[in-house]
């Protein structure tokens, strides 16, 4: 008997995902604004990763939010996303807005 294969189901469904996000974020940068960026920034990558494993095509806004925000605390240097967070919050933002908009997601 063969062992069974990869399970269809993602190991984490995108809105759980996604909840996880909003616990991590919820406190905001209070006194470290870079630690809470660097959180934040973490959080988003593990919603992308949840929401490419599950349906790439069903969540390519979002996925591309994530993507964007990526680009942008490259852009502006990891290092410096604690005073750089508007073109990094930005797109995280849309992606909060976009699952608040597709409860289904």
């Amino acid at each position: 008997m063969s062992a069974p294969g990869p399970s269809a189901t993602p190991t984490v469904e995108p809105r759980d995902a996604f909840e996880e996000y909003q616990r991590e974020t919820v406190s905001g940068c209070g006194d470290d604004c870079q630690e809470f960026m660097e959180r934040k920034l973490d959080a988003a990558v593990k919603v992308r990763e949840a929401m490419e494993e599950k349906d790439p095509s069903l969540y390519a806004v979002p996925i591309g939010y994530v993507a964007q925000a990526e680009r942008q605390a490259n852009h502006y240097g990891r290092d410096t996303i604690g005073v750089n967070m508007l073109p990094v919050s930005m797109p995280l933002q849309r992606t909060v807005a976009w699952f608040r908009e597709h409860p289904e997601g």
